[in-house]
């Protein structure tokens, strides 16, 4: 009876633990919410659906992800760069993006565009500057209701300001469909499960703001 009381306890305590650790709740919506707009309201025509690579059928969420941060800082030349990369073996880290940038441009024959890749523990300070100049990062993303559980994702982030983060997940493109969450909260997603994030920021300006009355 002791050892039932015991393991029964032990499963309680670990419930509340898991609860505790678990992330908090996001939901979806629009590009504006509480008088909080996107900073970067990348048209839905822009947007890319994840897809497999043909060659192993991998994900291509990383360059699907940097094809439209490109696309949004007006990197023309970058079109095609996922469907280019997809005919290799799919997934991607920080290296091998390097060399699929490099390779993709040498074969296009035109300059690579300057970038930034950050791999640490601390990636508010880079979303927050992109926010306020009006780039789209793009992020690792590691828990999401939409999964039920941990993942290992790349999206791109159109907004980190204010009280609101929007993650735009290209597994769910649309402009109806971004993620909205606490700052605090997607900065646990982009560093969930391992404690450090990745992100990839194409240094090229971005459009000039929407005119408003």
């Amino acid at each position: 009876m002791r050892w039932f009381i015991f393991v029964f306890t032990g499963w309680i305590l670990l419930a509340e633990l898991s609860a505790a650790l678990a992330p908090s709740a996001s939901f979806i919506n629009g590009s504006a919410h509480e008088q909080e707009e996107l900073a970067c309201d990348l048209p839905a025509k822009d947007q890319m659906k994840n897809i497999g690579s043909t060659a192993d059928g991998q994900g291509m969420c990383v360059m699907s992800s940097i094809e439209m941060a490109a696309r949004w800082q007006g990197l023309e030349q970058v079109r095609g760069l996922r469907d280019w990369c997809a005919r290799q073996p799919g997934g991607a880290y920080p290296g091998k993006v390097d060399q699929q940038i490099r390779a993709f441009c040498a074969m296009r024959k035109f300059t690579v565009p300057p970038y930034l890749q950050y791999e640490g523990r601390d990636p508010q300070p880079i979303l927050e500057l992109c926010n306020r100049t009006g780039r789209m990062a793009c992020m690792t993303y590691g828990y999401s209701p939409r999964y039920g559980g941990a993942i290992a994702h790349m999206t791109c982030c159109p907004k980190f300001g204010g009280h609101w983060a929007v993650c735009l997940d290209n597994n769910f493109p649309g402009d109806q469909t971004y993620e909205w969450m606490t700052l605090d909260e997607l900065v646990r997603r982009v560093k969930h499960p391992s404690g450090s994030g990745w992100l990839f920021v194409w240094l090229a300006p971005p459009p000039p703001p929407a005119p408003h009355n």
